[in-house]
């Protein structure tokens, strides 16, 4: 699934010890699979950097309203 970018934005998300992008995609939307959505998401593939797979506690990304 392709993430719109008109979708509406509003959501910071602090990264905890222990999440993945997949993690974080299945609490916030049930589908562990929209990671690279998220990665993709405004700037968050700058602020997380290269290598998804590597993302540290503290950082804030943008996540979208899934209502």
């Amino acid at each position: 699934m392709k993430v719109n970018s008109q979708l509406k934005s509003g959501l910071k998300y602090t990264i905890l010890k222990g999440d993945s992008l997949s993690k974080i995609a299945n609490k916030f939307y049930g589908n562990g699979e929209l990671w690279n959505s998220i990665y993709h998401y405004k700037n968050n593939f700058k602020i997380i950097g290269d290598n998804p797979n590597i993302i540290y506690p503290g950082v804030k990304i943008d996540l979208w309203n899934s209502v």
